[in-house]
C-alpha cells in the first residue's frame, strides 16, 4: 500500500462519510460549548465569533463593507475593531506576465515557457481579493521531548518562554477561502503589506479602485476555524525550533522524537484582510484523462501575490530539456567513438542513436513522474509523522497522558497537517470543506471527552477527601484506634462477580473473566477492540462509519471505567 493510498483510506475515505459542510458548522458550533478546563477562553472566543464577526464579513464580500470583531483571552466582552483592511494592486497583468516569466527563468529544469489550458494560446491571468484571517498572538510556549545522543535517548526540555507570532508571520494568517491549495495561498502574508493604523487602507477606500474584472472571494471559513489552524501552525513552527534547540544544545545529538509543545495563548486580535492575487491558470506536462482514457495536457495553476510578485506553484520539470540531456548525453560519446575509430563508425552510431533514443524516452517519463515522486515523499513522511502521534496519542487512553493536553494537541496539528498536504494535486474545495469541519469537529467532541472525565476526576478527588476528613473527625473523637467496618458485603456482591449493568465487559469481549480480568488483559483487550471499532478502520456507507464511532466512543468509555481500579470497584458493586 503506497502512502498515498493508505493516506487516502484513514483521511479522504472518511470525508465522504461526513456530512455535509453546513451541517457540520453548525453542529460544531453547538460542541465547543463544553471544552477542556486549558482552552475554556479559547471556548469564549469561539461562541463569540460565530455570533458576531462571521454574518459581518460575509456582507462585506457582498459590498457594503461589513465590520469585523476584535477578541482576546484577556478580555470578557467583545471589542468592535475597523473595518475590514487591505492591500491594493501593486502589480497589474503585464508585471504578473513578467513576474511568472522571470520564475520560470530561474530554474534551468523549468520551461521556458508555458501554455494555456489545452495545450493552446497564453495562460490565463484572473484578477482577485482572497479573504484572510490574520492573528497577532502572544503565547506562553515550553516543550519537552526525547534526543538522540550516542546512541541513548535523553529525556530534556525548556523553561516557559513568551513567543509572539504578529501579523508579519506566514503562520498567523489564514485564508478564509478553501478554493485554493494552502501551499499557496497561506504563504502569501497578507498582514505584512497592511497597515492597520492607514485610513487609506481601510476595505471601502481600496475596493474603490480595485481593477473592473477583479473577484471578491467569500470568506468561507469561520474564524474559530481559522483560529485552530493557525494555532496548529504555530505550535508547528515552536516544535521545529524545539528539535532545532535540542540537537544544538546537546553535542553529538542526532535525532529527536515525541517533542509535545505546551501553548498557551497570552492575548491576540484577530483581523481581517483581502490580499490581492493573480491567479494563473495554465498547462504543463501531460496526463491520462480518466474519462476519455486520453492523454491530454496537464492544467495547472499558480498563484502571483499582487504586492510583492511573488510567485507560488509547483515544482515543474521540462521534458523536452529531460530529453535533450538525456539524448546527448549518449549520442555524443558514441559519435566521438565512431570519429575514433572510423571502421566501426556504424555499429556505434547505430548502438548509440538507439540508446538515446531509449534515455530520452527514459528520461521524459521520470520528468513526468517528479511532481509525483516528490509528493509520495511527503505523503510517507507525513503518514509517520501522524502515526506517531495518534500511537503516542492512544497508548495511555484513559489515563494521565492521555489527558495531556500537549500530547492531544499534537496529534490535533497532525491532523490538519494531512489535511493541507494530502493529494494536494487533486485539491477539490467541497471536499477539503467538508473534511475541516468533520476534522473540527472530532477534535471538539474529544476535547469534550476529556473534559468530563477530568470532571469525574475532581468528583473522585473530592469523594475521597471528604472521606478523609470525615475518618480524620472521627478518629479525633473517638481515638486514634478508631476504624471504620463494615460486616456487610457491598451489594451483596463478592469478588469475581459483576452484573455488568452497562455491558462494558461484553464490549471489551471479556465477559469470560466478568469481574476477574486482570489490568493487563483489560488493556489489551481494549487495544483489539479500539483497532477493529476505529472509525478510520471501517469501510462502507455514511450508516456504517456512523456506527463505527458510536460503537468506539462506547469501547473508550468502557476502557476509561474498567481501566480505572477505583472506577472498576464501583462498577462491578453495583
Amino acid at each position: 500500500m503506497t502512502p498515498a493510498t493508505a493516506l487516502h483510506r484513514r483521511g479522504l475515505g472518511r470525508l465522504f462519510a461526513s456530512a455535509s459542510a453546513s451541517r457540520a458548522s453548525e453542529r460544531f458550533g453547538r460542541f465547543f460549548v463544553r471544552v477542556s478546563s486549558a482552552t475554556d477562553a479559547d471556548a469564549r472566543t469561539t461562541r463569540e465569533d460565530e455570533e458576531g464577526v462571521d454574518d459581518d464579513v460575509g456582507d462585506d464580500t457582498r459590498g457594503d463593507g461589513g465590520k469585523t470583531a476584535t477578541t482576546t483571552t484577556r478580555a470578557t466582552t467583545r471589542e468592535r475593531m475597523p473595518t475590514t483592511h487591505a492591500s491594493r494592486f501593486a502589480v497589474d497583468e503585464r508585471g504578473a506576465r513578467e513576474a511568472m516569466r522571470a520564475w520560470l527563468a530561474a530554474s534551468t529544469r523549468r520551461p521556458r515557457r508555458v501554455r494555456g489550458v489545452g495545450g493552446d494560446g497564453e495562460p490565463r491571468y484572473r484578477p482577485a481579493y482572497a479573504p484572510y484571517w490574520v492573528f497577532d498572538v502572544d503565547a506562553e510556549t515550553t516543550y519537552r521531548g526525547s534526543v538522540q545522543v550516542e546512541g541513548n535517548w535523553i529525556r530534556a526540555g525548556a523553561t516557559p518562554t513568551v513567543r509572539t507570532f504578529d501579523a508579519t508571520r506566514s503562520e498567523s494568517q489564514v485564508c478564509a477561502n478553501f478554493t485554493h491549495r494552502r501551499d499557496y495561498v497561506d504563504s502569501l502574508r497578507p498582514g505584512a503589506s497592511v497597515d492597520f493604523s492607514d485610513a487609506s487602507m481601510l476595505w471601502e477606500e481600496v475596493r474603490r479602485e480595485a481593477p473592473a474584472n477583479v473577484k471578491i472571494e467569500p470568506f468561507e471559513m469561520r474564524r474559530s476555524m481559522a483560529l485552530s489552524l493557525a494555532t496548529a501552525r504555530m505550535r508547528d513552527a515552536t516544535r521545529s525550533e524545539a528539535k532545532k534547540e535540542l540537537l544544538e544544545k546537546y553535542k553529538n545529538a542526532t535525532a529527536t522524537r515525541d517533542v509535545v509543545v505546551e501553548f498557551t495563548t497570552l492575548g491576540r486580535v484577530v483581523r481581517a484582510v483581502y490580499h490581492p492575487v493573480w491567479y494563473v491558470s495554465f498547462s504543463h506536462g501531460s496526463i491520462v484523462d480518466a474519462e476519455t482514457s486520453k492523454i491530454i495536457q496537464q492544467p495547472r495553476e499558480a498563484v502571483v501575490c499582487g504586492v510583492t510578485g511573488k510567485v507560488l506553484s509547483d515544482e515543474l520539470y521540462c521534458e523536452t530539456k529531460a530529453r535533450a540531456v538525456a539524448f546527448s548525453a549518449v549520442a555524443l560519446p558514441a559519435a566521438v567513438a565512431a570519429m575514433a575509430w572510423p571502421d566501426s563508425a556504424l555499429l556505434w552510431l547505430g548502438q548509440g542513436g538507439v540508446g538515446a533514443v531509449a534515455a530520452a524516452a527514459s528520461a521524459a517519463v521520470v520528468a513526468r513522474s517528479m511532481p509525483k515522486m516528490e509528493q509520495a515523499k511527503v505523503d510517507a513522511e507525513r503518514v509517520r509523522e501522524e502515526e506517531r502521534a495518534f500511537e503516542r496519542a492512544m497508548r495511555s487512553s484513559g489515563n494521565v497522558e492521555w489527558m495531556d493536553e500537549s500530547v492531544q494537541r499534537y496529534r490535533d496539528d497532525a491532523e490538519w497537517i494531512r489535511w493541507a498536504e494530502l493529494d494536494k494535486l487533486n485539491w477539490d474545495r467541497r471536499q477539503r470543506q467538508a473534511w475541516a469541519y468533520n476534522i473540527l469537529e472530532t477534535q471538539i467532541y474529544r476535547c469534550r471527552e476529556r473534559q468530563e472525565m477530568r470532571q469525574e476526576m475532581e468528583e473522585r478527588a473530592q469523594q475521597a477527601d471528604e472521606a478523609e476528613r470525615r475518618q480524620a473527625a472521627k478518629e479525633k473523637r473517638w481515638g486514634a484506634e478508631f476504624k471504620r467496618e463494615s460486616t456487610r458485603a457491598p451489594s451483596g456482591r463478592h469478588p469475581g462477580h459483576s452484573r455488568d449493568i452497562h455491558g462494558f465487559y461484553k464490549v471489551l469481549r471479556l465477559s469470560e473473566r466478568l469481574g476477574l480480568a486482570t489490568e493487563e488483559e483489560v488493556k489489551a483487550a481494549y487495544r483489539a477492540v479500539a483497532l477493529e471499532t476505529h472509525p478510520d478502520k471501517v469501510v462502507g456507507d455514511e450508516a456504517a462509519k456512523k456506527r463505527a464511532a458510536e460503537r468506539f466512543q462506547l469501547v473508550q468509555k468502557a476502557y476509561a471505567t474498567l481501566g480505572d481500579k477505583e472506577a472498576r470497584v464501583a462498577y462491578d458493586r453495583k
